[in-house]
């Protein structure tokens, strides 16, 4: 069984551009390339600020990323200087073996490091795992938004 011990969890790097991109489109198969392209290259621009973190199979490969930032509010917090996690995504089968929590301590750590003394988070209703995914990383629900709309 493969655990987080057996990872490599850092920072992006050139090199793993393809894999990153295979990560976001099983996140966000709906997406276009050219948003995905788009974004991407805003993290790249801005990797100080907000950086991407990977985790690296033994074998080579990654298996799961989060894309991390800063925002100057989030709901629920209190400070102007808050880590946000902007994505999370580990592939299905790397999940229940550590590796979400390694990237998501490797993103808090970042946040840290910025003087960030409180981290947040969101998530869809079309991610159903997400919400227990965060509860066992210590995170509280704040907020619940629901939107309708109405074609006329």
């Amino acid at each position: 069984m493969n655990t987080n011990a057996d990872l490599n969890v850092r920072l992006l790097q050139p090199s793993d551009h393809a894999e990153w991109l295979r990560l976001r489109e099983a996140l966000w198969p709906s997406q276009s390339d050219a948003q995905n392209a788009d974004e991407m290259a805003e993290i790249l621009a801005n990797f100080a600020q907000m950086p991407a973190i990977v985790a690296q199979r033994p074998e080579g490969g990654l298996c799961g990323f989060v894309e991390v930032a800063i925002h100057n509010e989030a709901r629920g917090c209190m400070t102007n200087q808050i880590g946000y996690l902007e994505a999370w995504y580990v592939d299905p089968e790397w999940r229940q073996k550590g590796v979400g929590r390694a990237l998501v301590e490797a993103a808090e750590e970042w946040a840290r490091a910025q003087g960030c003394t409180e981290m947040a988070s969101d998530t869809m209703e079309d991610y159903p795992l997400s919400p227990a995914a965060h509860a066992q990383l210590g995170y509280e629900e704040v907020a619940r938004d629901i939107y309708f709309r109405k074609e006329l």
